[in-house]
């Protein structure tokens, strides 16, 4: 019992101790264009949105407004693109001693230089700090790394990436406490130093990035060094399938992660489906001991109007030789697009250990405010 609620406990922490930062929905692939470029100056999604994305932006939102950086009142040279995120989340922790909760998430800006097939891409704002060195780690460049594309402009093509970013590996969820990036290999601040090679093309794309964690940042999330590959093939225009896999090695323990992804979109009534499931090798350095773990999620989202319903199962076993060890989750977010800079978005879990035999072990209710500049 006392294991069981150190279980509960660490949860909760993982779950409401962080502060998440807003990045690209891998929903949208499919559900609204073929790759996550198409929309973003990124190969891998994320950060500033292209003319497309900005287009996107708009239609789906309710009340529509200007997609541009502050509505288009403010005028860029055309080598620069700026934007930037704010976020703030309240509601309900529902764990063991239910309290309200309210707390600051994101305050970032990105800024992308381009000059002919080269373009410098720099992601900066507030982090949480490190305990008694409040100075040096309250302000970061999550991600900076400089990008060179095959073919400038266009979503297609060749592009190497050399700096600090998250190497592209599975479905790669904006929502941090999914399990598959808390176990599965991309959690959250785990941006490393990299060198990536990336193909994208409509129907298919292969990422393979080599990384080490950052030497200069004292509490760095990844701390180990290694490699990833995620390849992608749209078998249809409504449907893709992936395969994964990861090299990680800290002083602790070397983890090997493989796995699959899969998707498929249902036009009518406008449901995409999508999967992953992971196995996780752990091998400890100092008694030799070894861990198999699993790691899984099965995601539905509905888009009807401006809105997208998330409804979401995720499963974690840490040692798939040892009973009552497994850990689920149900996940239900209903995001409002209401403008095309404002989006607010009800998040809900309720997290249990053994299926439920072990009961419901913690839970919350968060209302987030996100506003793109």
């Amino acid at each position: 019992m006392r294991l069981r609620w150190l279980l509960v406990g660490a949860i909760a922490v993982i779950v409401l101790g962080r502060s998440p930062v807003a990045e690209a929905y891998p929903q949208f692939q499919l559900a609204r264009d073929q790759t996550c470029s198409a929309c973003h100056r990124s190969p891998a999604g994320g950060g500033i949105l292209s003319e497309n994305g900005l287009i996107n932006a708009e239609a789906i939102s309710q009340f529509g407004t200007a997609p541009e950086l502050f509505y288009g009142k403010l005028p860029l040279p055309m080598w620069l693109a700026l934007a930037g995120d704010l976020r703030g989340a309240a509601g309900v922790d529902g764990g063991p001693d239910a309290h309200g909760v309210a707390f600051p998430m994101q305050a970032e800006v990105n800024a992308v230089a381009t000059r002919d097939h080269f373009s410098l891409h720099v992601t900066a704002g507030l982090r949480d700090p490190q305990y008694r060195n409040t100075a040096k780690t309250l302000f970061a460049t999550r991600e900076h790394w400089l990008q060179w594309q095959q073919k400038p402009g266009e979503t297609a093509g060749w592009f190497v990436r050399a700096g600090r970013f998250m190497p592209v590996f599975g479905l790669r969820f904006a929502e941090h406490p999914n399990y598959d990036r808390r176990f599965g290999g991309t959690p959250l601040y785990g941006e490393a130093y990299g060198l990536a090679v990336e193909y994208i093309h409509p129907s298919f794309e292969v990422h393979a990035t080599g990384f080490i964690h950052d030497p200069l940042l004292p509490d760095s999330i990844e701390r180990g060094n290694g490699a990833t590959l995620y390849g992608e093939l749209r078998i249809a225009r409504t449907t893709s399938v992936g395969i994964e896999g990861k090299l990680d090695v800290t002083p602790d323990d070397t983890k090997t992660y493989g796995g699959v992804t899969a998707k498929h979109w249902f036009a009518t009534p406008g449901i995409l489906v999508e999967t992953e499931l992971e196995a996780v090798h752990q091998k400890l350095a100092d008694r030799g001991g070894i861990d198999n773990q699993l790691v899984g999620i099965l995601m539905g989202s509905y888009f009807v109007g401006p809105f997208m319903i998330d409804l979401a199962v995720d499963a974690y076993a840490p040692d798939v030789r040892v009973r009552y060890l497994d850990q689920e989750a149900v996940d239900l977010n209903v995001h409002w697009f209401a403008t095309s800079h404002v989006e607010l978005l009800v998040t809900n879990r309720l997290q249990m250990l053994e299926l439920g035999a072990g009961g419901l072990t913690s839970g919350y209710s968060l209302l987030q405010l996100h506003y793109r500049l």
